[in-house]
Order: C-alpha cells, then structure tokens, then sequence
C-alpha cells in the first residue's frame, strides 16, 4: 500500500486485496473526496461530485486496485453538491445551499474549466437543491425547499436559463430526485409522511404539467436507474427496495409498485444501481453495499451485505462488468469492490 501524507489532507491510495475480502483497490483523501456524495462513470474515469469538499473530483479507474485522482473543481457560489450530471464532456452541477446550477467542461480533467452558471429558485428563497437530471440540452432540478422541479434551458452552456418551474407537493415532503423516463419526470419527494413519486409531462419543457402521483408506505427519495420498463429505487430513510413499472406510463396511466423489498440489512440505502439481475446499494447506516436479487421483479429477495470501515456511511455507488464502485461520505473514500467476490 502506498501511503502519502501531503500538507492539506491525508491521501491513502493502494490495493487491500485479501484472502476472503472483495475489496480490490482503495482511494481515500481527506481534502479532495471529503463528503462524497455520488459516483457517475465515464470509461476509465469516475467522477465523484463532495458535499462536504465543495468540490467534483475526478479519479482514473483504469487500474482498479489502483484509483488515482486526476483533476478536481472548485468554485465560490458552489457549496455541497448534491446533484450532479455528464453529457459527452460536459457536466452540471446542483449546489446545495447556494442554489446554482454550474455547467463545467471536463474534456482536461486536470483543468477543468466553468462554462456558466444560473441560480435556481424564487428571490430570497432558502433550502437545498437536491438531485437533477439533464436531457436534450435541458437540466431537471429539484429544489426541496419550494417543493418545485425546475428546469433549465442549458443549449447555450455559457448562459444557463431557467424556463419554467412546477410545484410537485403541497404536503410537508419536497422534492428530491429526478429520473427522466420518455418525455416523463419522475420526481420523488422525502421528508414527509407521506412521501411521494410525481409524474411530470415535460414534452414541452416550458410548460411542464403534472398528470398524476404514485402513494406508497415506504416510497421516499426513489433514488435509482432505470432498467428497460422498470425501474429499481431505494427508499431512504426505510430500509427498501421498490421495483416500479414504468411499462405503460402515460398521461393517464401511472407507474406501477410491481415489488418491494423491506429489510433491515439494507441499512437505509439511498442510491441503486443494476448489473443482470443483481441491484447493488450503498448502506448509509451499514456502511458498505447490500446485494439483492431482482432476477423476480415482484419479489427482489436479500442475497448478501458488505462492510468496512473505509466505507462509513457509504452515499456513492455506481456499478459496471465486474466491479461495484462506493464513496464514502464520512470515510472520505473510493472503494472498488469485485462484485462477484462478494457473494462467495
């Protein structure tokens, strides 16, 4: 293991690989991963947008048991970045606190240059902006605070526009992610009793129109990906997994609850990701991932979890081939797991 201790932060970088573990390589750096909040992949680079670090990192992966970090961003009007998007050589950037969407170009990740920036919200409005999505040249914000989707014009990346914006709750739940699905806006909502999954028909982006809403007991966040007509969401603050249909989404027919899995062994996920019949989710509370069986959509069953101390309260996961990818919030940390290790 290579140990480096630099000026500003404590950087750990190097291969943990052990008899029995599936850990094959680790990157933890007290500066430029401090918070990670996500994990988005792009051939051999991971980008790693931190809350805590106000800043997107970006990492090479080429070499798995040795994750190095390339580039990294940092701006004043951007604080926790809590939501985050890529487009060919483009990203944007939800800032928490400050409100802003920043569009950046990462074609050099060692200098990535700002494009442009907008705020998103009402003059003097306060509370966090959360998750986004971008299609088509346009950016999907959800501000929890006004309980609003926003979206942004973003064609002409120096001069970001907001275009419209639509109230999904009237409740004590606000907005919190975005997941796009054919000229649909899935907007989950959190911190309400109950929360929700609000359809919005965005085929006209300057006129967005909600068409209906999806009410469960442990719907909340529905935070996921998209696979075919479904899609596999965690369910933070409850330990689930719901599988929803999105088969015959329309104006008039909603998604559908087809499964649910309810298990304190997720440790509140709050992030899925899929590879074959397996969804992979980060365990704020457990601080690892658990594995869970989907090969029956309407009953995902619990298969496996893993921890370590370098994960603790893991908020990132991506997962591609052979590998699940995790960030650490409070560990500060990269760690690649063999996913197939994982279940031995």
């Amino acid at each position: 293991m290579l140990a480096i201790l630099a000026a500003a932060s404590l950087i750990t970088s190097g291969e943990l690989s052990l008899a029995g573990s599936p850990i094959v390589g680790t990157l933890v750096d007290s500066e430029q991963l401090n918070g990670v909040e996500d994990i988005l992949l792009s051939g051999d680079l991971a980008y790693l947008p931190c809350r805590e670090g106000r800043r997107l990192t970006v990492c090479s992966i080429k070499n798995p048991a040795a994750p190095v970090i390339i580039g990294s961003f940092s701006d004043p009007d951007l604080d926790h970045i809590t939501g985050f998007a890529l487009e060919g050589d483009t990203a944007y950037l939800a800032s928490q606190n400050s409100q802003f969407l920043l569009i950046v170009d990462v074609s050099n990740s060692a200098a990535i240059k700002l494009l442009g920036k907008v705020r998103i919200g009402q003059p003097g409005s306060e509370g966090p902006v959360y998750k986004m999505a971008y299609r088509d040249g346009y950016c999907y914000m959800a501000h929890q605070a006004e309980k609003r989707l926003y979206i942004v014009d973003a064609r002409d990346k120096s001069r970001p526009q907001v275009v419209s914006h639509v109230q999904v709750t009237t409740a004590d739940d606000g907005a919190y992610c975005v997941t796009m699905q054919g000229h649909y806006a899935l907007v989950g909502t959190v911190f309400g009793h109950p929360n929700r999954l609000v359809v919005v028909n965005v085929e006209d982006p300057v006129k967005p129109r909600i068409v209906g809403e999806v009410l469960a007991p442990h719907l909340s966040q529905v935070i996921g990906t998209v696979v075919g007509d479904r899609m596999y969401a965690a369910c933070w603050p409850w330990d689930a997994l719901a599988v929803i249909n999105l088969a015959e989404l329309s104006d008039t027919t909603m998604p559908s609850l087809e499964g649910e899995l309810v298990d304190e062994r997720l440790g509140e996920p709050n992030r899925c990701a899929v590879v074959g019949d397996r969804a992979y989710l980060p365990m704020v509370r457990g601080d690892g991932v658990a594995v869970v069986d989907i090969s029956n959509p309407a009953k995902p069953r619990f298969v496996t979890s893993f921890s370590h101390p370098l994960a603790k309260r893991t908020y990132g996961l991506a997962a591609r081939g052979d590998y699940v990818y995790l960030g650490a919030r409070t560990g500060d940390s990269l760690v690649i797991l063999n996913r197939h290790e994982l279940e031995k």
